[in-house]
């Protein structure tokens, strides 16, 4: 099973994923897109996701995983049946989010934990 990737739930990323989605497949619509991402993200609808991301927006810093699986399923269910689950997830991936999980120092000291220790380090 593949990771989801995860983000900061905020409106500029959503906007940032739903252009990326519809310049992958053009032949999206707008409304389609927007409740696809609802969908992905675990939510009914997009009125529904809408009401949540307006809350934390601006008061927390929530992430969220993308179900690449369930946001192609919801495509298929509005008609769009080229989508693929694996390039969505890849696509995902890729994306550079305007709003970022850690800053640079954040970033860099969560890729030093991670890293491995040497085989010959004490």
């Amino acid at each position: 099973m593949r990771p989801s990737p995860t983000f900061v739930f905020s409106a500029a990323n959503v906007v940032a994923l739903k252009k990326a989605l519809r310049s992958e497949y053009p032949d999206i619509g707008s409304s389609h897109a927007d409740e696809a991402l609802a969908a992905s993200f675990g939510f009914k609808t997009h009125a529904s996701m809408l009401h949540i991301l307006r809350q934390v927006d601006v008061a927390a810093r929530m992430i969220v995983g993308v179900d690449h699986v369930q946001l192609a399923v919801r495509l298929v269910q509005l008609g769009y049946l080229d989508v693929s689950a694996a390039r969505l997830w890849s696509l995902v991936w890729k994306i550079e989010f305007p709003v970022r999980q850690y800053d640079d120092e954040g970033e860099r000291a969560i890729r030093m934990r991670l890293m491995p220790n040497a085989a010959n380090s004490p």
